[in-house]
Parts: C-alpha cells; sequence; structure tokens
C-alpha cells in the first residue's frame, strides 16, 4: 500500500492530518477529529497506526479514554510518538484496507 497515497486521501478528508513515522511505520496524527461516540458528539486528537502494533494488524488511538462509548470495554494506554494514547480492544481492521476505511472500521468500536 502507498502510504503517501494513503496519507494524501486522508489529508483531503481532514486537512490537519500529519503524517510521523514510528518504528519505521507511518502513522497520521489527526488534531482535533470529530466522531461520534457513545450517542455523543467528541472532538479529540486520534493517531491512526496503519500497521501492526502491540498485537493487532491495526490500531486507532484516542487522545482520552471514553468510557461507556461503544461496544469496546478494555481500553490499554501506550505511549506513540512520545505521547500517552488509549485505545480500545478493537481488532482485525484489516490492513488492506484503505486508511479512511480503516478509520472508519476502528471508530466503529466507539460508536
Amino acid at each position: 500500500m502507498d502510504s503517501a497515497a494513503e496519507f494524501a486521501a486522508l489529508q483531503r478528508m481532514h486537512p490537519a492530518a500529519l503524517l510521523f513515522q514510528e518504528g519505521g511505520q507511518p502513522v497520521a496524527l489527526l488534531p482535533k477529529f470529530a466522531f461520534p461516540a457513545g450517542g455523543k458528539n467528541v472532538e479529540m486528537d486520534l493517531l491512526l497506526h496503519p500497521s501492526t502494533h502491540s498485537g493487532y494488524v491495526t490500531r486507532l488511538f484516542f487522545e482520552h479514554r471514553l468510557e461507556g462509548a461503544g461496544r469496546s470495554q478494555n481500553w490499554t494506554p501506550h505511549v506513540v510518538l512520545g505521547r500517552s494514547w488509549w485505545t480500545p480492544s478493537w481488532k482485525d481492521v484489516a490492513p488492506e484496507l484503505p486508511w479512511i476505511g480503516m478509520l472508519g472500521a476502528h471508530l466503529q468500536a466507539v460508536a
């Protein structure tokens, strides 16, 4: 998958997006990203890790833990890019998906 092209598509959807590298892998920071969670509108920084991290084939990291949001209850803290993040236990979001589709699939965990 062409990470530059995938990031460009993500940035068209969210112009504030930034691309970084973590352990030689691309990660996309989505500052102040707005999304529905647990019946509310939420805005926070998200970090999309479109490759394997901590035993999952892809991960979406949240700036804050979301209590009572969605189907995922098991949240764990991680440090990525030198910053603390939270991620729910939500697996099997395929790395072959376009990054925008991957983001949407991960957000289903908290919808």
